[in-house]
């Protein structure tokens, strides 16, 4: 709830932030699908951390563009969700416990993220319809894993208490293509990576948005 609230009070920032500045801002909304090398929680007492619970990932977020002459700024907030990826996280106890992980059933873990990053747009080959462009940014970032608790045949297992890191520093490069056809659309791709605790987390967000 706490993550929900927090990309709300964001998104509502940025949008009133495009309002308020007026003629040579745009505003827009975007969907996020992901993949990720996101560090999983440490196995207690074998000081080994599961070196990636998840996998795909989905979100969305709002935007706000700056256009210059040759050159222009996003400001965008965005939420992503992750489902701990159950395969990865069994296998990380065989080492400990042989073919008994299969029995393994696991419960929560999913991991949260909320971002607020600034990112640079630099047009290559404009073209009447699409444009492509490169991009890259810094931004912050809140990372926040819920609880995960385990049982095998029955038997309650391991409990891994929650986390979260706040304020971490985000940094993204990548590529995309503007696309007007009527309304005003993109496509970008891009790799971020952001400076957690121990181990950096890297993913991978495809985006699909309009600008209005």
């Amino acid at each position: 709830m706490t993550r929900l609230m927090l990309a709300g009070a964001l998104l509502i920032i940025i949008t009133s932030t495009a309002l308020a500045l007026g003629p040579g801002f745009a505003f827009g909304v975007h969907a996020n699908f992901t993949t990720s090398n996101f560090p999983g929680p440490s196995v207690s007492g074998t000081n080994q951390q599961i070196s990636s619970a998840y996998g795909a990932g989905w979100g969305g977020g709002v935007h706000v563009d700056a256009n210059l002459m040759v050159f222009s700024f996003r400001l965008s907030g965005d939420y992503l969700h992750y489902s701990i990826d159950e395969n990865k996280f069994r296998d990380s106890f065989r080492p400990f416990f042989g073919n008994a992980v299969n029995q393994m059933s696991i419960d929560g873990g999913g991991l949260g993220i909320i971002t607020l990053a600034v990112n640079g747009k630099m047009p290559v080959l404009p073209l009447p319809v699409i444009t492509p462009y490169l991009t890259g940014g810094v931004g912050l970032a809140w990372v926040s894993r819920d609880q995960v608790t385990t049982s095998i045949t029955g038997f309650t297992g391991a409990t891994i208490p929650s986390s979260s890191q706040s304020g971490r520093t985000l940094v993204d490069v990548g590529a995309g293509v503007d696309i007007k056809i009527g309304i005003a659309l993109f496509v970008e791709a891009k790799y971020a990576w952001i400076f957690t605790d121990g181990s950096n987390s890297t993913y991978v967000p495809v985006t699909i948005g309009v600008t209005f």
